[in-house]
């Protein structure tokens, strides 16, 4: 691996291609104070390939200096202009949907909003943020998580959060739309009224991609373990803790939690390293940094040599084996899902793995799923997916036109169609 200069790197992949099928988005500013702010805020414009931005309010000469600079060479690379307009609409095309980046009460998340492809971003001044009145005109209220203890974003540092989760959406639409139209002659499905779930013909599958963790391995069962060592080890009685199963208890939840953020590309791996076990501890009273990450460390080395298999799993590699092309597509950390497989036996049974720190994206982006698929040498037609959680394996998997398999060994009730859906992983020898 070798550096490469910013140029010549996006000269090879050209970014700019997303343009073709979507409008370049405007950004608007609300009296911003900072010409830092204000040259920041331009240079995104150019980074992203904005069409414009709009200061509202009145040119200051005496700053404007001081907002070149800041811009440094993107001032002469994108159209940037002040306006003393109050009405939003006469600063956008017509068709163009206005997006505020705002904390306000009937603002949603980024991450669970659907963004519009012809759109203008608009931002608060840093102090006073957006006015009720702009607000009001906004197609969108977006707001963005901050997990952190200082609960604000810098101006520039919200728009860039926001443009390139735009960004990140319009290259997902066009991944789906490519693997849509790949299976566009695939054949049509039928609605099994028993389960709710599309049912197709079994022949045509190939490849077998499996989620790993509650799929086949069986995480809790060897996180439980994990934590009697570490209970044991840190003397975790001694502080407070009554047993490793409690501290387990107090801990999954969080875990979960932190997990769903890491999904959304919210926190870290090592935020979530730390946060995991942080949080726990100060639910009993015990805030000690160093210890939490002692606890952390000794957890991501046991928990993957703790070998604890879903019941079923062997039986079922085994008799797909001779029959079809076996693959693993999993969320967990590289190091620790190799640990998993090298110690378990797995190993030997699958073709390629594919981990979301490989591809620098995380299930159910549709981006992993097709990344495994060109790894495979396989296409969405005939391959299959198999996974516990819906939103995560099944969902990402049909969005790139991958059938699935749910395995729902705790029986609950889920919303949303799944080519099959088994309880026990023997039954997945009755589909194939």
């Amino acid at each position: 691996m070798a550096y490469l200069k910013s140029n010549e790197l996006f000269g090879k992949i050209n970014p700019e291609k997303l343009y073709e099928q979507i409008p370049h988005p405007i950004i608007i500013a609300d009296h911003l104070m900072t010409p830092d702010n204000m040259g920041a805020l331009i240079r995104l414009a150019d980074n992203i390939g904005a069409s414009e931005i709009c200061f509202l309010g009145k040119e200051d000469e005496h700053r404007l200096g001081k907002v070149r600079r800041a811009a440094a060479s993107s001032r002469d690379n994108i159209r940037w202009y002040f306006s003393e307009e109050t009405d939003l609409h006469e600063l956008v095309p017509k068709g163009m949907q206005i997006v505020a980046i705002e904390t306000a009460d009937n603002a949603t998340c980024i991450y669970d909003t659907e963004l519009p492809e012809n759109v203008a971003f608009i931002v608060g001044s840093e102090s006073h943020g957006l006015s009720d009145e702009l607000l009001s005109q906004c197609d969108k209220v977006v707001y963005i998580p901050v997990p952190g203890p200082t609960r604000s974003l810098n101006v520039s540092h919200a728009a860039a959060v926001a443009l390139f989760e735009w960004q990140r959406q319009m290259r997902d639409r066009e991944l789906r739309m490519k693997a849509s139209n790949a299976s566009r002659h695939s054949e049509s499905p039928t609605l099994n009224d028993s389960h709710l779930c599309i049912q197709r013909p079994t022949s045509k599958y190939k490849h077998i991609f499996f989620d790993l963790d509650r799929t086949l391995w069986d995480f809790d069962a060897a996180a439980e373990v994990a934590f009697e060592c570490l209970y044991k080890k840190y003397n975790l009685k001694k502080l407070g803790i009554p047993s490793a199963h409690e501290f387990h208890e107090v801990y999954h939840p969080l875990n979960e939690q932190l997990w769903t953020l890491y999904r959304a590309d919210i926190i870290t791996k090592d935020y979530l390293n730390r946060a995991r076990f942080v949080q726990p501890l100060e639910h009993y009273g015990i805030y000690n940094t160093d210890l939490a990450d002692h606890l952390s460390e000794d957890y991501v080395y046991l928990s993957p040599r703790i070998v604890r298999l879903v019941p079923g799993t062997m039986e079922l590699l085994n008799y797909l084996k001779p029959k079809y092309h076996l693959h693993l597509i999993t969320n967990g950390f590289q190091e620790v899902q190799h640990t998993k497989l090298s110690g378990s036996g797995l190993e030997s049974y699958f073709e390629t793995l594919t981990v979301s720190e490989e591809v620098g994206v995380k299930k159910p982006n549709p981006g992993i799923f097709l990344y495994a698929l060109h790894k495979a040498q396989a296409t969405a037609e005939e391959s299959l997916m198999v996974g516990d959680e819906m939103a995560v394996d099944i969902d990402g998997a049909k969005a790139v036109g991958i059938d699935q398999i749910f395995f729902n060994a705790k029986c609950e009730k889920v919303e949303g169609n799944r080519t099959f859906e088994v309880k026990a992983l023997s039954e997945i020898m009755k589909i194939l």
